[in-house]
C-alpha cells in the first residue's frame, strides 16, 4: 500500500492536501490560545526534529546509507544552495502571510487570495526553469487556470468590489505583502525540486541508489532545519511573550508540526517530482473545496451559487490533470467556454428588457438558419469521405495486386515504393493529421507530384494504366473535400449569432424561474451546437471501422515490400498518421475514457446550472408572465425616505417628506430599514429606499468607502451641521458637579458605582443593534482598558431613555454612549465623560485594526459631519428634488428642542408641521437654491447708506 501511495502523484498530492486541511483550523485555535510567533517557531520546531530522527533511520540497519557518502565536499556543494535558500524562503512566506493579515480585518480575503496564486506561479516557475525535466502541454496551463478561476469563485462572495476600485494604501499594503508571501512559497517550492534533483545527481554519482523517498525525506530535513531556527529568531525579536501551554497543547502542536507540516510537505514534494510537471499542484484547490463541503454539512444546508460553481470547476480540472487524458482540441474548446460563460452568468447581473423574447426570436431564427446549413454541410461532406474510403481501400488493393510480389526489379520497387507515398498522403489528409492548413496545402501539392511521377512507369500497359486512374480519381475526391470545409468567414458569423443568442437569453431574461430555465436550455443548446459543428468540420474524431479500414491499409502497405526511396517525408508521414488512428478513433478501448470526459462534462453542466438557477430563485422578484402580454412602466414618482430608530432622523426624515410632498409633483414616504440596509437600497437602480436623512460621517466609514466613493450610487448632501459623540454619565447619586475621566472609570470603586447586575462589574450602554457605532465604541473602550471593569450592553435607545429615567428617580448613575444633538442633553444631570483631545493614528488603531486585537491606547471621538445622502441617480429623476437635498440641514439647536418635543409626546409629524410652518423663507431658500437671507442683507445695508 505504502509502495503504491508513493508511486501514484495524484495519490501522494490528495492525501497530502487532505493533511493540510487540518492545518487553518488547528493554528487557528492554537493561535488565539498563544500568538502566531510562537505556534510557526514551535511547530517547525517539531517538524526539523522529527524529520532528524526519520533522516537517522538511514544510517542504521541492513540498508543503511554510507554517511560519509552524503557528506561529500561534492555533495554539500550541490544541496546546500537550495536547501539553504528553501529555508530562507519557508520564514519569509510564513512571516509575510502573517503580516498581510495583522494589517486588518477588512482585507483578509484579499490576502489569502492574493497569497494563494502560489500553486499556479509556482507551476509557471518550475515549467520555465526545469522545461529539460518537464513535459508540459497546453491542457496543464488551461486546467490549472481553471482550478485557480474555481478558488477566486469561492472566495468571491467575501471580497468586496469597492476594495478593488479604490485601492486605497491599507488594502495595498495588505495585498503587497501577501503577493510577496505567495511569490516567497511559489520560489520555496521551485528550490525544494532543485534540492532533490540534487540529491538525484548525488544519488547517481556515488550510486547511493536513493528511493524518491529517501531524498524527499532529505530534502524536507535539510530545509525545515534552517527555517526553525530562523523562527525561534523572529519569535525573540517579535518581542512576544512566551506563553505557557498546557500538555494538550504541545501534542497539538507536535501534529502540526511532524504530519502536517513535514510529512504534507513531503508527500507534496513526492508528488510534484514525480509528476509530469507542476501543475498537478493545482489540486491544492481542493482543500478550500474540502473545507467548503464539511462546513455545509455540519450547518445543515445546501451549497450556494458560488460554492457550487467553484467546487465543479476545481474538481472537473483536477481530475482531468490527474487522469491526464488527451482531450481533443474540440473538447478542450468545450471547457473553457463552458468555464467562461459560467462564471460569466454567475457574476452578469440580469437586465430584464420588454422585448426580451423578440430579440432572442429573431437571434434564434438566423442562427439555426445558418447552423442548420453548416451542420448540413459538414455532415454530408463526412458521409462522403467515408463512402470514398471504402472504395479507395479497394482500388489501392487493385493497384498493388497486379503486381507480382516476387517483382524486384528496380523499376517496379520504385513504382510500389511511390504507390505506397501516395497512399500515405491520402490518409494522413483524410485522417487529418496535419497540423495546419499550409500542411494539407503541401499535401495536395506532394500528391499532384506523385501522380504525374507514377503515370509514365505504366505507359506501355493499359489496364494498370486505367487502374491506376481509378484510383486517381477517388483519391483527388477525398483530397478535394478537405477544401470543401466551412470557410473562416462563415465560422466566425457562426460563432457572433451564437454569442448574441447566449447573451440575449443570459442576460436580457426576465428575473423569474421560467424564464432561467428556458435561458439555460438555450444557452446550453447553442454550445452544444456549435461544438457539433465544430467537431464535424474539424473531424477530430474517427469511426472505428473507419479506423479499422485505415489500419488494414497502412499494414498492407508495410507488408509490401518496395526499395526506400530515401524520402524523408514518408516515414514521419506514416507516423503521424499511426498516431492519429491511436488517439482519434472511437473503439472498445476508449469507451471507458469517454464516459469519464462525459461525466467531467456533466457535473460541470450541472454545477453551472444549479449555480444559474439557484440565483434566480434567490433573486426573483417579479410574477410569472407570458411573453404574449405586452406590459407598460408608469413613471416612477414615488420617493422613499429611510425611518430609522434614532429621533433626529425621524426628525428630520418627516420634515423633508413634508417639504416634498407640499412643494413637488414627487409623492414621498417613509420606509423603516436599517442603516446598512438603506444603503445596499440606494446602491441597487431597483432599490426601495431613496433618502438617507441623517448620515454621521464618521460612524459609516465602510458604508461611505463602499457606495459613495467606490460605486457613486450614493451622493451626500453639500450642507452639514458637527456632531460629538463620546462617553456619558448622569450625576445623580454622585458628587454633584464632579467630572470624570477614562482613568476614574478604570477604579473598582468607580465602576462598582455604575453596576446595574449586582456582579460588581459597571454597566455601560454602547448603543443600538444595527448601529455601526457599536463596534467601534466596544474597541474605542476596550483601548482605554474598561474590559476587566465594565459589561457592554446593546439594546434600543426608547430602553435607555427609560431605564435612565429610573435611575435618576432612584438616584443610581448611568454610564452609556451618547451623541449630541439628542434629547438627552436637555437633562441637567447628563454629561460628557472627560477626554484627551482627538488622535488621528490612535483613532485608526481603533476603527481599522483587527477585531480580536486590543489597540494600544484610546482616543475620543472625532468631531462628525450630518449630512443628507441620497441615490445618486436622483439627478435624473428629478433635479429639483436634488437641489433641496444638496442644501437641506438643520441647526444641532433646532434638532435637540424639536427632540425634546418629541419625548414630551409630540409626533414626529406635528413636529415636522411646526416646524415648516416657522421656516418658509429657509425652505425657499432649500427648493430653489438661492441665498435669500444673504441678498436681504445687502438690500438692508443699502438701504441705510442710501438713506444716510
Amino acid at each position: 500500500m505504502f509502495n503504491w501511495l508513493v508511486s501514484h502523484p495524484v495519490a501522494l498530492m490528495i492525501t497530502a492536501v487532505g493533511l493540510w486541511m487540518l492545518y487553518p483550523p488547528l493554528v487557528n485555535y492554537l493561535v488565539d490560545l498563544t500568538n502566531v510567533y510562537y505556534v510557526a517557531a514551535v511547530a517547525h520546531s517539531f517538524a526539523a526534529l522529527g524529520m532528524i530522527l526519520c533522516v537517522i533511520t538511514l544510517f542504521i540497519g541492513r540498508e543503511k546509507i554510507p554517511f560519509s557518502s552524503i557528506l561529500t565536499r561534492d555533495s554539500l556543494k550541490r544541496v546546500s544552495s537550495p536547501t539553504l535558500f528553501s529555508g530562507i524562503l519557508i520564514c519569509a512566506n510564513h512571516l509575510l502571510l502573517y503580516a498581510a493579515l495583522s494589517v486588518s480585518d477588512d482585507f483578509d480575503v484579499i490576502a489569502i487570495l492574493v497569497f494563494e496564486t502560489w500553486p499556479i506561479l509556482f507551476f509557471y516557475i518550475d515549467s520555465i526553469l526545469r522545461r529539460s525535466k518537464r513535459k508540459t502541454t497546453i491542457s496543464d496551463y488551461v486546467f490549472s487556470g481553471a482550478a485557480f478561476a474555481g478558488f477566486l469563485v469561492l472566495t468571491a462572495p467575501n471580497v468586496d468590489i469597492a476594495d478593488w476600485l479604490l485601492l486605497d494604501s491599507p488594502m495595498l499594503h495588505s495585498m503587497g505583502l501577501a503577493g510577496l508571501g505567495g511569490l516567497a512559497m511559489a520560489i520555496n517550492c521551485y528550490f525544494r525540486m532543485r534540492c532533490m534533483d540534487a540529491w538525484s545527481d548525488v544519488s547517481e554519482r556515488q550510486k547511493l541508489n536513493l528511493s524518491s523517498f529517501k531524498r524527499g525525506l532529505l530534502t524536507e530535513t535539510g530545509v525545515r532545519t534552517i527555517a526553525a531556527p530562523l523562527l525561534i529568531g523572529a519569535l525573540f525579536f517579535s518581542g512576544q511573550e512566551i506563553p505557557a501551554t498546557d500538555p494538550i497543547n504541545i501534542l497539538l502542536l507536535m501534529f502540526v508540526g511532524v504530519v502536517i507540516l513535514a510529512l504534507g510537505s513531503l508527500l507534496y514534494d513526492l508528488s510534484v517530482f514525480s509528476a509530469d510537471n507542476a501543475s498537478i499542484s493545482a489540486l491544492w484547490y481542493l482543500m478550500p473545496v474540502g473545507a467548503v463541503l464539511i462546513l455545509a454539512i455540519m450547518q445543515g444546508r445546501m451549497l450556494n451559487q458560488y460554492e457550487a460553481v467553484a467546487s465543479v470547476l476545481i474538481v472537473s480540472s483536477n481530475i482531468f490533470l490527474g487522469l491526464r487524458y488527451p482531450l481533443k482540441s474540440s473538447l478542450l474548446v468545450l471547457f473553457v467556454s463552458v468555464c467562461s460563460i459560467g462564471i460569466w452568468i454567475l457574476f452578469a447581473p440580469v437586465a430584464a428588457i420588454e422585448s426580451y423574447y423578440d430579440l432572442l426570436a429573431v437571434s434564434t431564427v438566423f442562427f439555426v438558419l445558418l447552423a442548420t446549413f453548416a451542420l448540413d454541410r459538414t455532415t454530408a461532406l463526412n458521409r462522403d469521405r467515408e463512402s470514398h474510403l471504402g472504395e479507395f481501400s479497394e482500388q489501392v488493393f487493385g493497384v498493388l495486386e497486379l503486381h507480382d510480389k516476387g517483382d524486384v526489379t528496380p523499376e517496379t520497387q520504385a513504382y510500389i515504393s511511390k504507390i505506397k507515398q501516395y497512399v500515405q498522403w491520402n490518409l494522413h489528409s483524410f485522417l487529418r493529421a496535419f497540423s495546419s492548413f499550409k500542411e494539407l496545402a503541401d499535401n495536395q501539392q506532394q500528391v499532384e507530384t506523385l501522380k504525374y511521377s507514377l503515370l509514365p512507369y505504366l505507359k506501355d500497359d493499359e489496364a494498370k494504366r486505367d487502374r491506376l486512374l481509378e484510383l486517381f480519381k477517388v483519391g483527388d475526391k477525398l483530397m478535394t473535400m478537405e477544401s470543401d470545409r466551412i470557410p473562416p468567414e462563415e465560422f466566425v458569423i457562426l460563432i457572433l449569432l451564437g454569442a448574441t443568442n447566449v447573451f440575449f437569453s443570459l442576460v436580457f431574461r426576465p428575473e423569474t424561474l421560467s424564464a432561467a430555465l428556458f435561458a439555460l436550455i438555450v444557452g446550453a443548446s447553442v454550445i452544444y451546437l456549435l461544438l457539433i459543428i465544430f467537431e464535424r468540420d474539424r473531424y477530430a474524431q474517427i469511426r472505428h471501422d473507419h479506423a479499422l479500414v485505415c489500419d488494414n491499409l497502412m499494414s498492407y502497405l508495410k507488408a509490401r515490400p518496395a526499395e526506400s526511396l530515401q524520402d524523408a517525408e514518408c516515414d514521419p508521414t506514416a507516423e503521424q498518421i499511426d498516431v492519429a488512428i491511436k488517439t482519434k478513433s472511437i473503439g472498445v478501448h476508449t469507451r471507458g475514457r469517454a464516459y469519464w470526459v462525459f461525466s467531467i462534462f456533466a457535473l460541470l453542466f450541472a454545477g453551472f446550472g444549479y449555480g444559474f438557477l439557484y440565483e434566480s430563485l434567490q433573486e426573483q422578484r417579479s410574477f410569472e408572465s407570458s411573453p404574449l402580454l405586452s406590459t407598460r412602466t408608469a413613471h416612477e414618482t414615488e420617493i422613499n425616505i429611510a425611518l430609522l430608530d434614532w429621533p433626529s432622523a425621524q426628525i428630520k426624515g418627516h420634515i423633508l417628506a413634508a417639504i416634498i410632498n407640499q412643494h413637488t409633483e414627487l409623492n414621498a414616504s417613509m420606509l423603516s430599514l436599517s442603516n446598512e440596509q438603506v444603503f445596499r437600497e440606494m446602491d441597487d437602480d431597483e432599490g426601495s429606499v431613496d433618502i438617507h436623512p441623517d448620515l454621521w460621517i464618521e460612524n459609516n466609514p465602510e458604508l461611505i468607502r463602499r457606495y459613495v466613493k467606490a460605486f457613486g450610487s450614493v451622493t451626500l448632501g453639500e450642507q452639514l451641521v458637527k456632531g460629538s459623540q463620546g462617553l456619558c454619565y448622569t450625576d445623580v447619586g454622585i458628587n454633584k458637579g464632579k467630572s470624570f475621566s477614562f482613568t476614574d472609570l478604570t477604579k473598582q470603586a468607580i465602576a462598582q458605582r455604575f453596576d446595574l447586575t449586582g456582579d460588581g462589574r459597571g454597566d455601560i450602554w454602547i448603543g443600538a443593534d444595527g448601529w455601526s457605532s457599536v463596534d467601534i465604541e466596544r474597541r474605542r473602550l476596550s483601548a482605554y482598558g474598561l474590559d476587566p471593569y465594565y459589561n457592554y450592553h446593546v439594546f434600543d435607545p426608547d430602553v435607555l431613555n427609560m431605564l435612565i429615567e429610573r435611575n435618576n428617580l432612584s438616584q443610581v448613575p448611568s454610564l452609556f454612549f451618547c451623541y449630541y444633538p439628542d434629547a438627552l442633553f436637555m437633562n441637567e444631570h447628563v454629561h460628557f465623560l472627560n477626554e484627551t483631545p482627538h488622535n488621528p493614528s490612535r483613532w485608526a488603531e481603533i476603527v481599522r485594526g483587527r477585531s480580536h486585537d486590543v489597540p494600544s491606547a484610546g482616543t475620543s471621538w472625532p468631531k462628525t459631519d450630518i449630512r443628507v445622502a441620497y441615490r445618486t441617480s436622483l439627478e435624473n429623476k428629478s433635479p429639483e428634488l436634488v437641489t433641496l437635498l444638496k442644501q437641506f440641514h438643520i441647526s444641532n439647536r433646532e434638532s435637540v428642542a424639536m427632540m425634546a418635543k418629541l419625548q414630551q409626546g409630540q409626533s414626529p409629524e406635528q413636529i415636522a408641521a411646526q416646524w415648516i410652518a416657522s421656516h418658509q423663507n429657509t425652505i425657499l431658500e432649500w427648493l430653489t437654491g438661492f441665498n435669500l437671507s444673504a441678498r436681504d442683507g445687502r438690500e438692508e445695508t443699502n438701504s441705510v447708506i442710501t438713506a444716510q
